[in-house]
């Protein structure tokens, strides 16, 4: 190993010392451990610290701190450079010895934070308009097969969850950010109610799910269960007979509707052969909530947030796969169980909800089998035809024990003794 490289202290490999200043000091390991100061360290405006404000006892201090000092040559003619200007460090002024830096000698600015230091041009913001883009899809088909009073009631949605979240800021003295989260959830909402729904009932959803799902408990990232569907499983509990009036696709976005049953309901008739139901399961050309009757557009938005990793593709793989080994086991018709209902809508975008669903991959795992295995006990031996949100649900319930039990092992760790095992 050569002087001119040393060891990283936080395991991240090999960095670059600092070059060595006109007296020759050993570099210094570039953390940030408060140990040794002698007083407060110093900060700029900006919330940085410079390498001498860190390490004004002297060098020893600096080592002490943990602080690399990087000596940095001045430009030609005696000018410093910016980074050494903007950290503040006048010429003559105390250095990392607690001498004079005198000419060829400044202060590097350092930027103290703690971890993760990873950095990606993704935010919040962006992948919630990513979200919203993929909604896109079946939001459209929404519109095509129900008609205009489907657009109302996406709108009526949406501007209900801005406004409630809006005022619940005001309220709790926090500030109101627009970054699209609430678009998303008015979204979500509407794309699982029934495409006949009144409009004050739509309203009605989707501030409880604002409201109570999401603010109550502090926001967003906070929030334990899915927005979207507690407002959803709300209305069905209040409202179950407005709940459960169904409408067949109309012929044109301004035409009246016509009643009639889902194919997961009970008054359901099969019409033609099974590939024309199925394809017409696939396409969207049947009853159901405004956004879950076409498979096809949500696979298509779905599988856009998958080809741009904004939603692990394990959670609506395993979702979908064990909802359809189990429905084959049952000997049942698993193409029928897999288009129809809210399932496709439910494992690519309720499932893979990143607050209320496990951290880690083998969780997911986890998660996404088990909503599978109570989709197919609440189709099967339940009172309701669908299970899709309350398995969701129930599973974002489980996701804190989830995460618990699925937390990987630091590297070199030894789990400690029992006293019982120490006194043997």
């Amino acid at each position: 190993m050569t002087p001119d490289r040393m060891p990283s202290t936080d395991g991240g490999g090999m960095t670059a010392a600092a070059p060595r200043g006109a007296r020759g000091e050993a570099p210094v390991s570039k953390t940030s451990h408060a140990e040794g100061e002698k007083g407060p360290a110093r900060r700029q405006a900006d919330g940085s610290m410079t390498a001498r404000d860190v390490a004004a006892p002297g060098a020893k201090g600096a080592r002490a701190a943990g602080v690399r000092i990087a000596d940095t040559p001045t430009k030609a003619g005696g000018q410093r450079p910016a980074a050494a200007a903007k950290a503040g460090t006048p010429e003559g002024a105390a250095g990392t010895d607690g001498n004079a830096t005198g000419e060829g000698q400044t202060a590097e600015t350092l930027i103290v934070s703690t971890s993760p230091h990873e950095k990606d041009r993704t935010s919040v913001e962006g992948m919630m308009y990513l979200v919203i883009l993929a909604l896109m899809f079946p939001t459209v088909g929404a519109i095509h097969y129900f008609g205009v009073y489907a657009g109302l009631m996406i709108v009526t949605s949406v501007l209900t969850c801005i406004l409630v979240e809006y005022v619940s800021k005001m309220l709790r003295k926090r500030p109101f950010v627009m970054d699209g989260s609430a678009v998303v959830t008015g979204l979500l909402l509407a794309l699982v109610l029934p495409p006949r729904l009144p409009l004050w009932a739509v309203a009605i959803g989707a501030a409880v799910a604002i409201a109570i799902a999401k603010e109550a408990f502090g926001g967003l990232g906070y929030n334990i269960f899915n927005p979207a569907l507690v407002g959803r499983a709300f209305l069905t509990v209040s409202f179950a007979g407005l709940m459960t009036e169904w409408v067949l696709p109309v012929d044109s976005p301004t035409s009246d509707a016509v009643a009639g049953a889902t194919p997961l309901g009970e008054g359901f008739v099969r019409e033609g052969s099974k590939g024309a139901l199925y394809w017409d399961m696939f396409v969207g050309n049947t009853g159901g909530s405004l956004g879950e009757t076409s498979a096809m557009l949500i696979l298509m938005g779905g599988l856009l947030l998958v080809a741009l990793r904004v939603i692990n593709w394990r959670i609506p793989l395993f979702f979908i796969g064990t909802v359809t080994a189990l429905m084959f086991a049952l000997g049942e018709d698993v193409v029928f169980h897999v288009l129809a209902g809210g399932l496709m809508l439910g494992a690519f975008f309720m499932a893979t909800d990143y607050v209320t669903t496990p951290l880690t991959d083998r969780g997911k795992v986890i998660f996404a089998t088990s909503a599978g295995a109570l989709v197919v006990a609440i189709r099967m031996w339940g009172s309701l035809p669908e299970g899709v949100a309350f398995s969701i649900l129930i599973m974002n319930g489980f996701t804190p024990l989830i995460d618990r039990y699925t937390v990987p092992r630091p590297y070199g760790y030894v789990r400690p003794k029992k006293k019982e095992e120490v006194k043997a």
